[in-house]
């Protein structure tokens, strides 16, 4: 019992739903005065009025020529695997019919009739002809042409593309151009983005990494293989390539990246101390200093073109691969207060320097300051304070022997007091804004007034001897009247 149960159920699960399975009606379409003549191993001959088969409006070939085809419908199911063919027989017939009738340019009787007969020819083995009476004593109808159309086709699809399962050395930022010496890429189309093929080559945009390009062969339509089965019917086959050709070719992008390190002088207060710092956000730009050439005959980068803009990180910035040739790096964007570069010629190949450090100098300008009396004395020894814009203090110096202070200075708003004078001049303590600018010179000319002499002195010793005249005078009369 328990067998049994098993049993129904792989039933149940096993075999498929006919009720609801696909079904086609058969419609026929017989030729006049067209009749198939086979041939059998055996000698014998078979004689059939040729129909152009219709299933559902869908054109179909015949597989049994020795069984009639019956009215009615027709159980469909996709492929051929109901058909008893090998696998090699089953792609031959699929490609015999797909390069038949519907096969674009091949809408006539002739190509029907050759594409039957090349099925039938290679299941069966047995040799058609095709007569306009059914005893054969007509004339022939001639389909030479058309088989002989059909087989170059199928051959030619068999033609893969030359570079197929080959790689190709290309340069980044190069376009691709394959051109194919078997002549069979035209029949592939390619479903990746920026990748096309014309006439007779396979080209790319500009390559920017490894990839592999895959090419399918090109339907016509998009009906695929269908089989038509009935009781007692001989089968029928609505026939496409169920395999398509494929070719792929693997593109290897090469080139040299060049690194950047961008450093810039560091100044403590207003002196270099001699240390670099890394500079973020600095821009840089590279062109081509030559025609740039590829790997296919075609010019990568003219003359002057640019090629790629790169922004520093933490002091770095790498350029995209380039290919062999000259280039030229120039700085579109540095740090405010610094002097820009050169443009930078260099080369790039497999022994060439990979990286490059480029410093960058602050700009600087000079502030000048002069002392003098006003008799137009020069003053050394006078001692100066130098400010920021906002009063910090930066340095400290004194006149030198020629009444004169130089500071070199990075451009930008600077104060300076005067801090300590000589003896018999008036201090001045006003700070005295000043701007420096990059490659000029800012002066300050300071004019020292001389101190008046000291009244309260003069006033003391005068006082002293009219004191001393007074008593003596005194001292005499005082004497006389004695």
């Amino acid at each position: 019992m328990k067998k049994i149960m098993i049993f129904m159920l792989w039933l149940f699960i096993g075999m498929p739903v006919l009720a609801h399975a696909k079904e086609a009606t058969l419609t026929d379409e017989y030729l006049n005065n067209v009749y198939s003549i086979h041939t059998l191993q055996d000698g014998t001959t078979e004689v059939y009025q040729e129909a152009i088969f219709r299933l559902d409006g869908k054109l179909a070939y015949c597989l049994n020529p020795s069984i009639q085809a019956k009215p009615g419908n027709y159980l469909v199911t996709e492929g051929l695997s109901g058909s008893y063919l090998s696998d090699e027989q089953k792609e031959r017939v699929e490609a015999i019919g797909h390069y038949g009738y519907e096969y674009p340019g091949h809408q006539t009787t002739s190509f029907y009739l050759a594409a039957q007969e090349l099925i039938w020819e290679y299941i069966y083995g047995s040799e058609v002809v095709w007569n306009l009476a059914p005893d054969g004593s007509e004339m022939e109808h001639d389909v030479e042409y058309e088989k002989s159309e059909i087989l170059s086709l199928i051959e030619k699809s068999k033609q893969l593309p030359s570079f197929n399962q080959k790689t190709i050395i290309a340069y980044e930022g190069e376009k691709l151009f394959l051109k194919d010496e078997n002549h069979a890429i035209d029949q592939f189309e390619i479903l990746q983005d920026g990748i096309w093929i014309e006439d007779n080559t396979l080209m790319s945009e500009r390559l920017i990494k490894d990839m592999k390009i895959k090419g399918k062969y090109k339907k016509y339509d998009n009906e695929v293989t269908l089989l038509y089965r009935q009781e007692g019917s001989q089968k029928l086959a609505t026939l496409r390539l169920s395999k398509l050709p494929t070719f792929e070719v693997d593109i290897n992008v090469i080139g040299n990246s060049l690194k950047i390190h961008k450093v810039g002088e560091v100044w403590n207060g207003i002196v270099n101390t001699g240390e670099w710092k890394n500079q973020n956000g600095v821009e840089f730009e590279v062109y081509a200093e030559e025609d740039i050439m590829g790997h296919f005959g075609q010019i990568i980068y003219q003359k002057g073109e640019l090629i790629d803009k790169i922004v520093t990180k933490s002091g770095y910035a790498t350029t995209k691969r380039l290919p062999d040739g000259k280039y030229k790096l120039v700085e579109t964007k540095g740090k405010e207060g610094y002097s820009e570069i050169v443009p930078i010629v260099f080369e790039m190949n497999d022994e060439s320097k990979k990286e490059i450090e480029i410093e960058n100098y602050l700009c600087t300008g000079t502030l000048e300051v002069t002392k003098k009396a006003q008799d137009g004395t020069i003053l050394p020894g006078v001692t100066f304070g130098l400010y920021n814009k906002s009063g910090k203090k930066l340095d400290e110096r004194i006149t030198d022997q020629n009444g004169k202070i130089v500071w070199i200075l990075p451009p930008g708003e600077y104060q300076v007091k005067e801090l300590k004078t000589l003896e018999g001049y008036v201090l001045d303590t006003t700070k005295k804004k000043v701007t420096v600018e990059s490659g000029k010179t800012a002066s300050i000319e300071q004019i020292n007034v001389p101190m008046l002499p000291n009244t309260s002195s003069h006033k003391k010793n005068h006082w002293q001897f009219i004191i001393g005249i007074i008593g003596f005078l005194i001292s005499k009369k005082l004497w006389f009247v004695v």
